[in-house]
């Protein structure tokens, strides 16, 4: 399936750092019902009563898939998702600091050549006002702009901007590891244990792991 260059688009998935050793070791990156049908039960960073919504909501496209049947990507970096881990929003879920968080980096070509079943929405996948696609001209649908725009508080001409800039990739089932094309991490100390965890796996594939601080939230920007 042919895609337009212009939406060649990097995707992010955050996780813990300390998911990454099993990621490799099994050699794919699990949906949420996926690791549960494997028994892995990963280092969690995000709200359970969200994880418990998403194992409900089916997905338009897909009617007997739910959202937990993906492994789900951001079009954004320093997702809203990212801000309330670093304020301590989800505490009792996950109580460590950002820094532990990591950038799984792919790109929607990379995804598409690996022959997985896909599809992608125009903003937070459980909002009733998003839309699915599984047809790549659909990638226009997404505001761009929003996406780019680190600043998701709503404004009079986008009211839903943080529902926007939430848009999501959704890969079924999961994705081969040899399809993380790089890390990202918040500081030197991260990257080198990343760097460790993959060089001291079996794996062939071992992606470049980045530093990029502008990635994560700095209290200092509100």
């Amino acid at each position: 399936m042919p895609i337009n260059p212009e939406y060649n688009k990097k995707i992010h998935h955050i996780t813990h750092y300390s998911n990454l050793a099993k990621i490799i070791q099994v050699d794919h990156l699990y949906s949420g019902n996926a690791l549960a049908e494997r028994g892995i039960a990963p280092t969690n960073i995000g709200h359970m009563t969200l994880k418990q919504y998403r194992a409900q909501r089916s997905i338009d496209v897909h009617s007997e898939k739910t959202l937990n049947d993906c492994v789900p990507f951001f079009f954004t970096t320093r997702p809203p998702m990212l801000i309330a881990i670093s304020r301590g929003s989800v505490a009792d879920d996950y109580g460590g600091p950002q820094r532990e968080i990591i950038y799984l980096v792919s790109s929607i070509e990379k995804i598409v050549d690996s022959h997985c079943q896909w599809c992608f929405t125009d903003g937070h996948a459980v909002e009733q006002l998003t839309h699915y696609y599984d047809d790549l001209e659909n990638l226009r649908e997404i505001n761009w702009a929003v996406i780019e725009d680190w600043d998701f508080r709503p404004t009079a001409d986008i009211p839903d901007k943080q529902r926007r800039k939430q848009a999501e990739f959704l890969v079924y089932d999961s994705v081969p590891w040899s399809c993380i094309e790089s890390v990202t991490v918040m500081d030197r100390d991260m990257q080198t244990s990343v760097q460790e965890i993959i060089l001291s796996s079996h794996s062939s594939h071992r992606p470049n792991v980045y530093i990029n601080r502008n990635w994560y939230h700095n209290p200092r920007r509100h």
